[in-house]
């Protein structure tokens, strides 16, 4: 089962990333390939995202489930293919930091390093401006994601999956940091 992680240091308090992750309608337009989301309940929602991995292009629709609310410090969930045949989960976590602190860099071989690039080339990808001063209270955001693909293709799907679901992963952290940076320097 392909799974990949991502940290990166936000220069603001852990409640305020809290506070802003803890509503999925906040970040959720900011994922790769993100089409749109129903929300059934606290617990529960339909994700419809647009993906290209390799030389498949699907929009698949996800069932996710939030396992457990462990607020401010972690929120885990499941996810289900509705017309895909794909499992996985993943965990966002959040821990005080220095705000010096580097960000983990998760290591990856030559061949996936190649697809990562390409595929924040096509994609686009964030780059965060510097903080004009060292905040004060900083959060280490980790976002960690795993995905199973099954049927027939899913041995082929799997062994393209990673370097797809790294940079997406990367991104969407990237995102929510610029996002609540910039916020944050406006008040």
């Amino acid at each position: 089962m392909p799974e990949v992680t991502h940290s990166t240091v936000v220069g603001v308090p852990r409640d305020a990333v809290w506070a802003f992750v803890k509503d999925m309608d906040n970040w959720a337009p900011m994922l790769t390939g993100y089409q749109k989301h129903v929300r059934e309940s606290d617990t529960d929602s339909v994700w419809t995202l647009k993906g290209d991995v390799g030389i498949l292009a699907r929009v698949v629709e996800l069932a996710a489930h939030v396992t457990e609310w462990c607020g401010p410090e972690r929120v885990s969930f499941t996810l289900t293919g509705q017309n895909e045949p794909v499992e996985g989960g993943g965990t966002l976590t959040l821990e005080p930091c220095e705000p010096s602190a580097p960000a983990a860099a998760p290591r990856m071989g030559p061949f996936a390093r190649l697809l990562a690039w390409l595929f924040a080339l096509l994609h686009g990808k964030v780059a965060r401006p510097a903080l004009a001063e060292a905040p004060r209270e900083a959060t280490r955001l980790t976002f960690t994601l795993r995905m199973d693909a099954g049927g027939a293709m899913g041995p082929l799907v799997n062994a393209m999956l990673a370097p797809a679901m790294s940079p997406a992963c990367a991104d969407l952290a990237e995102k929510i940091a610029a996002h609540l940076e910039q916020t944050h320097r406006a008040h």
